[in-house]
């Protein structure tokens, strides 16, 4: 299959974890703990460069761990990415893929990025955050 005929219009220049924090007291990790999950899309910029369109989005997360009353766990993550686009892509159709496809793209570089980290942090266990349907999120911020 040729790339060329699929690809979308936008394209990752990098990400990077702006900040992080973590409160831990659990050294294992038991499957019965109670899980919580949630994030915050940040509205991205967009500005023109040389290049072509550019923009910048931030993803907040935060995962929280209750295993017993006095044994928690809290990561706070907030990971940015910046996306440029392809050469043609209208202002609008960029602006979409950055909203729906960036925010995707950074929620899966984040999932990996938290497992490796809790994997490093617990004795056993990690976590592992859920697939997240972006247009879905977005509805349910217009509801």
């Amino acid at each position: 299959m040729e790339l060329n005929r699929i690809a979308t219009g936008i394209k990752l220049v990098g990400t990077t974890i702006k900040e992080i924090s973590v409160e831990n007291n659990i050294v294992n990790v038991q499957k019965e703990a109670k899980r919580s999950f949630g994030l915050n899309i940040n509205e991205p910029s967009f500005e023109n460069i040389d290049e072509g369109l550019f923009s910048q989005m931030a993803i907040d997360f935060e995962v929280e761990i209750e295993q017993t009353e006095d044994r928690n766990f809290k990561l706070e993550l907030s990971l940015e990415g910046a996306f440029l686009s392809e050469k043609n892509t209208e202002e609008e159709d960029f602006k979409q893929l950055v909203i729906i496809n960036g925010a995707a793209a950074l929620i899966s570089i984040a999932r990996g990025k938290i497992e490796s980290i809790t994997s490093n942090i617990f004795d056993s266990g990690k976590v592992v955050i859920p697939f997240v349907n972006v247009i879905d999120y977005y509805k349910g911020l217009s509801e």
